[in-house]
This record gives C-alpha cells, structure tokens and sequence, in this order.
C-alpha cells in the first residue's frame, strides 16, 4: 500500500510538472517566489535575492525518477503513464523552476517534498528532468 501511494504521488508530481511545462516557454514567467532567476557564472543559478540554487546529481535523479516518476511518465519520461512527456523539459522549465514546481506541484500531480523526498532528492530529480 505504501508502495501504491508513493506510485500515486510521484505520477501526480510528474502530471503537474507536465502541465506547467505546457504554459509557457519564457523562462521569466517561471520565476520562483524570491524573484526572478538569471544564469550565473558559477555552480548554479541565483534568484533575484541573491541566494544559490544548487544544481542537482542526474544520476542520483535518474534512480529516484525511475522508482516514483516513471509509471506516470514512462521510463525515460517520453510519456505512457497518465503523466504527460518530460522530453524537452529544459526548453520550458530552468532548474529553479522545476525545482520550484517539483516542491510545489499542481493537482493531479502528487506533493512528494518534502514527505517522501528530500531537497537534495528534488534537485537530483530536476537536474534528471532536465537532461531528457
């Protein structure tokens, strides 16, 4: 049972990514609520206030992708569950966004964070996204 509900949350956070994504491809009107995010010359991406956001491992997030995301949105997140395809995620979300919409997911994505994961698990998971 715990199992399923893991299952279900994830599939739910995968949706929500999905549908997010589909709203728009300008990387402003994703901006977290600190402020708006800019590229940085360093190790990650800085909001408006200043504060880093850690990029996260893909790997790692490929594993955890694989055991709370894929039944939703397939194995390489092409699609097939009743979560939409992460291919080209990159295109719509920059890793604070997804970051932020992973934390925060809309219905019928499940809320996994920080329940089921961790903040390190959530960038490692975008980081993955990202990369599809």
């Amino acid at each position: 049972m715990k199992r399923m509900m893991s299952v279900l949350a994830a599939c739910a956070i995968a949706a929500t990514l999905a549908a997010g994504c589909s709203k728009s491809s300008d990387q402003s009107a994703n901006a977290t609520a600190s402020g708006p995010v800019t590229d940085s010359s360093d190790s990650g991406l800085k909001p408006a206030d200043g504060t880093k956001v850690a990029m996260g491992d893909a790997k790692h997030g490929e594993a955890i992708f694989s055991q709370n995301c894929s039944s939703c949105h397939g194995a390489a997140g092409a699609g097939g569950g009743i979560g939409p395809s992460l291919k080209g995620e990159k295109s719509r979300k920059n890793d604070a966004a997804a970051i932020a919409w992973i934390k925060n997911p809309q219905p019928p994505m499940p809320k996994l964070y920080p329940a089921t994961l961790t903040e390190s698990d959530v960038s490692d998971v975008a980081a993955y996204v990202e990369t599809l």
